[in-house]
Parts: structure tokens; C-alpha cells; sequence
């Protein structure tokens, strides 16, 4: 999705998996997450159950009715949409940091020529 990061494994992934369900990923974890969710079939198939088993339970329990398949798709557009807006924020502070310190330097440079 973004850049070279390291790959994550089965392990790994269904370890996290609660957390992400519960929207308590971020950053590199969360990409790295939806990359691993995108290439291997068994760790998908384990995220749309334990989203079923915990959100099904809770709407059950509220008599709420529900699409799960559809909102586990939603979330995870929703995820992808956040982490590419995170993505645009970093860049962009980035790029201010950049400009700054451009502007300290040439400031200082100047405050240096004109002394002499």
C-alpha cells in the first residue's frame, strides 16, 4: 500500500486482529495489516469470522439488524481512506518541516553576509 515495510505473518496478523477490529491499529501496523489481509486468503477469511463471532454477537444482543459482510467491507475502505489521509498529513508536515528549516537557514545565512 505505502512504501517498503517489512511484511507481517499469520501470527502476527491474527494477533492484531482484535485490535483492529476494535479500531486500535495505526500507522505501521495498520498498513501492514491491510497488505497481509490483501494477499492471504486464510488470515481474510479469520478476520470476517472473528468480526462476525464479535459484531453479530453485539447486534444480536441489541436486536439491531445487520449486514456484516457489507460493513466488514466498509471498514475496511474506511481504514484504507484513513490511513491514505494519514499518509497526505505526514507528507505534508513533512514537507513544512522542510520548508522551514530551508528558511532558518537562509535567514541565518543572511544575518551571517550582512555582518560582514
Amino acid at each position: 500500500m505505502f512504501g517498503k515495510n517489512r511484511s507481517m505473518d499469520c501470527k502476527e496478523f491474527a494477533n492484531l486482529t482484535p485490535k483492529w477490529i476494535e479500531d486500535e491499529l495505526y500507522g505501521k501496523e495498520a498498513y501492514r495489516f491491510l497488505e497481509h489481509m490483501e494477499t492471504c486468503d486464510e488470515c481474510r477469511e479469520e478476520l470476517h469470522i472473528q468480526f462476525l463471532v464479535k459484531e453479530g454477537m453485539e447486534r444480536l444482543e441489541s436486536g439491531e439488524s445487520f449486514n456484516l459482510d457489507e460493513e466488514l467491507l466498509n471498514k475496511v475502505d474506511a481504514y484504507k481512506k484513513r490511513l491514505i489521509h494519514q499518509h497526505k498529513m505526514n507528507v505534508a508536515v513533512y514537507w513544512m518541516e522542510a520548508v522551514a528549516i530551508a528558511a532558518m537557514i537562509f535567514i541565518i545565512a543572511l544575518v551571517v553576509i550582512l555582518k560582514f
